[in-house]
């Protein structure tokens, strides 16, 4: 059976799940093809040979970094990626296939309709509900809502749930794992996705012992307690970290789960998803940074390292969920 998976174009967490569900859809005989503008380098980290191909298939809210939206941006961008001409240059390029995965772009669950191929929305929250707390964004969130209406929806945990579609189907984690890479005797590993975040150095204590670990698409930093690695995978880093300094998203809070990886998060602000994910950190013991710049970091870091002294890491979440979304995947 040959597969296209679209992924959204907002951050990575998107594509970093929909890579481990590809590679359960080919170890049960599958072809999958993924559409996605996420950088070269998040691709590569797949365990499966899969092919790739460079499609921007909807926007997301544009954002300046991981922490600041831009909704006027977002409304001009849409008006490109979303246009009638757009869908049906991916209706024509999905034509061939049997099953369509999309994660979670409503104008790629549209052009699976205009192909007449069978398509399935996977994701822990959709477009439509996210535009609708924005009121500039309401005519697009009942567009979404069209869209989106006649298709299958698979719900991945955790997150504030898809709405609006065909049929719901609910999940459990899908993230990333893979064997710890320590490399400095105490890290605490920076995790801003594809927006990265403006000024970081200011937000990094100096701590004695720890070291800040970067990794792509993160640029370098000139400090002697931050080490830049852009020869270890990803989820490697995550695993063998003592922390993790980051913003909740769904990727990083999956792949931290799956290693039991301790986690201090910052404010995202207004992004309707957050408190969800939110809750769900809260619920592994996590502490989010309050406030703003190094000395609520480091804060919040003792604060985590103080129950992990006590607790212990967190458990290594067991999951079958990518297999089982495979599964329903395969059977229509």
């Amino acid at each position: 059976m040959r597969i296209a998976t679209v992924c959204s174009a907002h951050g990575f967490g998107h594509l970093t799940r929909q890579l481990v569900i590809a590679d359960a859809l080919v170890a049960r005989g599958a072809e999958v093809t993924i559409y996605t503008a996420a950088p070269a380098l998040v691709p590569a980290a797949g365990e499966g040979a899969h092919r790739v191909v460079p499609w921007v298939a909807d926007v997301g809210i544009v954002q300046r970094d991981s922490l600041t939206e831009d909704v006027p941006e977002t409304l001009a961008r849409l008006e490109q990626v979303a246009s009638e001409a757009r869908i049906d240059a991916l209706a024509r390029e999905l034509a061939g296939y049997d099953r369509v995965v999309v994660d979670i772009a409503p104008p790629a669950l549209e052009a699976a309709r205009r192909a007449g191929v069978p398509a399935l929305a996977v994701g822990n929250f959709d477009w439509a509900w996210t535009y609708g707390h924005y009121p500039p964004l309401s005519g697009w969130s009942e567009r979404f809502a069209a869209w989106q209406a006649p298709h299958p929806g698979l719900y991945l945990a955790p997150g504030p749930g898809l709405t609006g579609f065909a049929s719901i189907a609910a999940f459990g984690v899908v993230g990333r794992r893979a064997a710890p890479a320590r490399v400095a005797a105490r890290t605490v590993l920076v995790c801003f996705g594809g927006f990265g975040l403006d000024g970081v150095d200011g937000w990094l204590p100096r701590v004695d012992g720890v070291t800040w670990l970067l990794a792509p698409p993160m640029a370098p930093s000139p400090r002697l307690d931050v080490r830049w690695v852009d020869d270890v995978p990803f989820p490697a880093l995550v695993a063998g970290a003592d922390a993790l300094l980051t913003k909740p998203g769904y990727g990083i809070y999956a792949e931290a789960a799956r290693a039991g990886t301790p986690i201090v998060w910052v404010d995202r602000g207004v992004f309707p998803e957050a408190p969800s994910l939110e809750a769900a950190l809260r619920a592994r013991g996590d502490v989010k940074v309050v406030g703003r710049g190094a000395e609520a970091v480091a804060e919040a870091l003792a604060a985590r390292w103080a129950t992990v002294a006590r607790d212990g890491r967190p458990v290594p979440e067991e999951s079958a969920a990518a297999e089982a979304v495979a599964a329903r995947i395969l059977d229509g």
